[in-house]
């Protein structure tokens, strides 16, 4: 073929012809594989030029959707079908969590991931009714589009779902140059300077065709261009800083789900953490981290456990770890907490010195959502031990005898931007367990350390892991890590810590800078739509 044949056929005209030609079915199937073939954005993968095709094709889409006797019915469906691809691809190791927990879960592992991958899809399909009716014609309707998949990205994070996982900042990966810019507006306005920029190709068709519409894409690579070069540039100052007085031992032990919580093991699975954690050099560390729900037991209440690791950590270091925990409501039935202690062991007896509750809790996990329909169904928690887990009071600090204090989080708190304790209250690391065992072989365990690494460059300060079943290690203020322990490492590994950054302009202002820039892209498309949104007004008022 021809080079002049094969730039006539990937004219973006003619493309976006093509697609608006479409009948429904090989629309939809179009729209729902360019979805999934956009999870390759999101670790461990990163290729990021899949979701800038993929959402473009979606904009084109969207298109013809206003030429539907029904638009807003129409931009609905098409967004939906894209978003219905690109969370089922992007989060099916929910359903592998359903596989781990044996055979009679196994069949509603899909169901379940299906589910959520719907709930998400629907935030989008919202946004491409909106777009549908006000999105217009031109370059301004790719940035009506991006501002509304942003409102959709923010809404799922916050209602309902609250469930911000692969947002669209974390397609570049955490403790590479563009991903230093986390530090100034967070993933959240990452997330929203993607979405301009992977939206931008399509102003290069469309029913508006001016000299000018290459613009919108040379605008989109200047930006990237700015923040790779800003990027590289702090990394260029990154530190080999470790925090003074600070030796962590991460204890990981690789065993199954289905072999730790088998009734009768809990001898074995005890006896496996204490072998690892007492291997050489015991001495030599501060702290000794076990993962969430480390033990298939209840460690506060378990003299016999508690004594096995009083004779090995007797006035030695402290140990965090994660455990289940119980205690007796206000109503006299028992309340069950996923928990983190902290416990020392002077002359060998255990003394609690911290403890925390988790707050964010994993849908189907640790509770179910709308218990009774799934009920009905006969979908369970997934949890060995008990039905369902209560919520902790809030974020807490951990203030060491030995050492700085340090933030906890529990498995997927860490998703959360700025959940973790900051102002007068900022502790100096975050530690972070997590039984990324459920994830199985899939990208769950990769795209949990991605995320990881953004909170991280986003608050300044070293993130410590203890993942059973993930990535362990500790992870610099800038994202960066040559401490990553693999998923298969079982054993004991000590690794020291790196010293925190003074606080970010993000951790000082939250969301505040990217909100104002949002304000003025919002501000410019009203003053750009005014005709539209009082055609809408007036349409309303007629009803």
């Amino acid at each position: 073929m021809s080079a002049g044949r094969v730039f006539h056929e990937l004219n973006p005209d003619r493309i976006r012809a093509r697609i608006l030609r479409l009948p429904r079915w090989p629309r939809r199937g179009l729209l729902f594989g360019l979805g999934a073939l956009g999870a390759l954005a999101q670790a461990p993968f990163f290729f990021f030029p899949v979701l800038a095709i993929g959402l473009t094709a979606l904009v084109w889409s969207l298109d013809g959707a206003r030429r539907d006797a029904r638009p807003a019915r129409a931009g609905f469906e098409r967004a939906f079908t894209f978003a219905l691809g690109y969370f089922a691809a992007g989060v099916f190791w929910i359903a592998f969590a359903f596989f781990s927990r044996g055979v009679a879960f196994a069949p509603f592992g899909p169901v379940a991931a299906l589910a959520v991958a719907v709930l998400l899809a629907l935030y989008w399909g919202l946004a491409g009714a909106v777009q549908a009716r006000i999105g217009g014609r031109g370059a301004i309707r790719v940035v009506v589009f991006a501002v509304l998949v942003f409102a959709a990205e923010w809404l799922r994070g916050h209602l309902l779902a609250e469930f911000p996982w692969n947002l669209p900042a974390y397609v570049w990966a955490g403790g590479g140059a563009v991903s230093q810019s986390a530090a100034l507006f967070g993933a959240w306005g990452l997330s929203l300077v993607t979405l301009l920029a992977f939206t931008a190709p399509a102003t290069l068709a469309g029913p508006r065709a001016v000299p000018g519409r290459l613009a919108p894409v040379l605008a989109a690579l200047l930006v990237f261009a700015s923040l790779t070069a800003w990027g590289a540039q702090r990394l260029a100052g990154a530190g080999t800083e470790t925090m003074p007085g600070v030796r962590v031992r991460l204890v990981q032990v690789t065993m199954s789900q289905r072999e730790k919580w088998a009734e009768g093991n809990e001898a074995l699975v005890r006896a496996r953490y204490l072998e690892a954690m007492a291997a050489p050099g015991l001495d030599q560390v501060s702290h000794v981290i076990w993962p969430e729900g480390a033990l298939p037991l209840y460690l506060l209440e378990d003299g016999e456990t508690l004594d096995h690791i009083g004779r090995r950590l007797a006035d030695g270091p402290v140990l965090v770890t994660g455990t289940p925990r119980r205690e007796e409501g206000e109503d006299g039935r028992d309340r069950y907490y996923n928990s983190v202690a902290a416990l020392r062991f002077p002359g060998g007896r255990p003394q609690l010195t911290h403890l925390y509750d988790k707050v964010r809790l994993v849908p189907f996990g640790e509770y179910i959502p709308l218990a009774p329909v799934f009920r009905a169904i006969g979908i369970e928690t997934l949890s060995d031990m008990v039905d369902g887990y209560s919520r902790g009071p809030g974020p807490d600090v951990f203030n060491f005898s030995a050492g700085p204090p340090a933030a906890i989080l529990v498995c997927y708190e860490i998703v959360y931007p700025r959940f973790a304790a900051s102002g007068r209250a900022r502790p100096a690391w975050i530690i972070n367990v997590s039984n990324d065992a459920w994830f199985g072989p899939t990208a769950g365990p990769a795209q949990h350390l991605n995320i990881a690494r953004y909170r991280a460059i986003e608050s300044g300060l070293p993130v410590v892991r203890a993942a059973s079943g993930g990535y362990s290690g500790a992870i610099s203020p800038f994202g960066l890590s040559d401490q990553i322990i693999g998923p298969r490492a079982e054993g004991a590994h000590d690794i020291t810590v790196p010293a925190p950054l003074p606080p970010t302009v993000y951790s000082r202002h939250g969301n505040g800078i990217w909100a104002g820039f949002l304000f003025v892209v919002v501000l410019v498309v009203a003053v750009c739509k005014r005709d539209a949104f009082r055609l809408i007004w007036k349409g309303n008022r007629g009803h």
